[in-house]
């Protein structure tokens, strides 16, 4: 659990805009809209984030089904898979 003083620190910290992930990319949303995210500290706007259609779900499935078809994720090494995660992070 937090005390105050590390809840105080974190109302500070500012949040950068959120997108959506697909192929190594940060990516908008096809229709480019955002939608505003409340901090449950204080109720305060704090970041947004890509307003996803069911296209944009679409567009990274397709990536994601290729990626993995194409094996280098999903047959690496998990030490491979561990580091290169760490560094997406």
């Amino acid at each position: 659990m937090l005390n105050q003083s590390e809840i105080d620190l974190l109302k500070q910290q500012t949040v950068p805009p959120q997108f959506n992930f697909i192929s190594n990319k940060k990516i908008d949303g096809i229709q480019g809209k955002r939608l505003e995210v409340d901090s449950p500290i204080d109720g305060k706007i704090f970041t947004s984030i890509t307003d996803s259609t069911a296209e944009d779900v679409d567009i990274a499935v397709k990536a994601a089904r290729t990626s993995f078809e194409q094996g280098v994720w999903s047959q690496s090494a998990p030490a491979f898979r561990k580091k290169n995660n760490a560094q997406m992070g």
